[in-house]
């Protein structure tokens, strides 16, 4: 009878744990969580003032991640159900989970101020400040 009683609370036990313990590791380790589209989760991790840590998890499996430089903030999923990525009060980047790069440089003020759009190799330059 004891033994039944020890396999029974055992059983229980483990059962009360599975699958918590592991979602709370992967988001200790990596961050907060920004959002889950299509079984995929994207966490953000800030690691400095300026530099920050995206890694997107599959089954507790880390499948990309991509390093974000410059004055940032944080980034969330907006009612449209993208992920954008909070550089200032002002400013927000889409960020496309459809092409992650390994890296994103992100402009400082002083570099838009800077910024000579006709050094530019592309057909079009678009104006999204002010």
């Amino acid at each position: 009878m004891k033994i039944l009683i020890i396999i029974f609370v055992s059983l229980a036990a483990l059962m009360g744990c599975s699958g918590k313990y592991v979602s709370k590791d992967i988001e200790n380790e990596f961050g907060d969580s920004i959002a889950t589209v299509d079984s995929v989760t994207y966490y953000w991790k800030q690691l400095a003032t300026d530099s920050a840590r995206i890694s997107v998890v599959k089954d507790s499996k880390v499948i990309k991640e991509c390093i974000v430089k410059g004055p940032v903030y944080g980034a969330k999923q907006f009612d449209d159900g993208e992920i954008y990525i909070l550089c200032s009060q002002e400013q927000i980047y889409w960020f496309d989970i459809r092409n992650i790069p390994s890296e994103l440089e992100m402009l400082t003020e002083e570099d838009i101020e800077n910024y000579d759009p006709s050094k530019e190799k592309a057909d079009a330059v678009i104006n999204v400040g002010n």
